[in-house]
């Protein structure tokens, strides 16, 4: 009988189609150049909506542990929380909770079947709220989790839509942008990332999603 860490993996190897593990690898190498030994907080986001932010966010954040970096993945997209899905946990307390209430992270965390990578799903429904995106709430969590891991990576709505995305990506040192193949237009691309430079951010690279 396979084991649920098994499960995972096949289930996140399997979908190859949406994006190649090389690609992967290719914003995993422009990662570790500018992270070096300073903890850092990343955000991965899109470019228009239908793309498989989730399992890319997954896949990269699997990678990163799998070099031995302390990895802490954040479901950040309120509106469509699926990274507790891929490692078949509960969305219980999480982001929306430790941002809201400011008690500490530590309790919230799970830990996943990867050795060196935890897990931050979005939090409870009922909570989320206007009142947590306020800046000094949110860096005050990024900079708890940056005293333990390495890296902390948020899975963030489409950037240009979405007002919480845009406030995130204050508290991140770069981002990862993911765009659909022949789908994702360029123009908007380029507003994209347009968009997250002016915020003085710098985009480590697009993530091509094939399907």
């Amino acid at each position: 009988m396979r084991s649920v860490s098994e499960k995972i993996k096949q289930r996140l190897l399997l979908k190859e189609q949406y994006v190649s593990t090389q690609q992967i690898r290719m914003i995993q190498i422009q990662v570790n150049r500018f992270i070096r030994n300073e903890p850092s907080a990343l955000m991965l986001t899109s470019v228009d909506e239908h793309t498989e932010n989730s399992l890319i966010a997954a896949k990269l954040a699997i990678a990163m542990a799998h070099q031995g970096k302390r990895v802490l993945l954040v479901d950040a997209d309120l509106s469509s929380p699926t990274v507790h899905d891929l490692f078949q946990t509960k969305n219980g307390l999480g982001w929306a909770d430790a941002v809201l209430e400011r008690r500490g992270v530590k309790n919230m965390l799970r830990e996943t079947l990867v050795p060196n990578l935890c897990l931050l799903t979005s939090g409870s429904p009922q909570r989320f709220s206007h009142d947590m995106w306020i800046p000094e709430k949110i860096q005050g969590v990024v900079e708890e989790c940056k005293r333990a891991f390495d890296l902390i990576l948020f899975k963030a709505p489409t950037f240009t839509s979405s007002a919480h995305a845009q406030l995130l990506v204050e508290c991140c040192e770069g981002v990862v942008l993911v765009a659909r193949t022949n789908k994702s237009k360029k123009e908007k691309l380029v507003t994209t990332v347009d968009a997250i430079e002016r915020s003085g951010r710098k985009v480590f690279g697009t993530i091509l999603q094939t399907g």
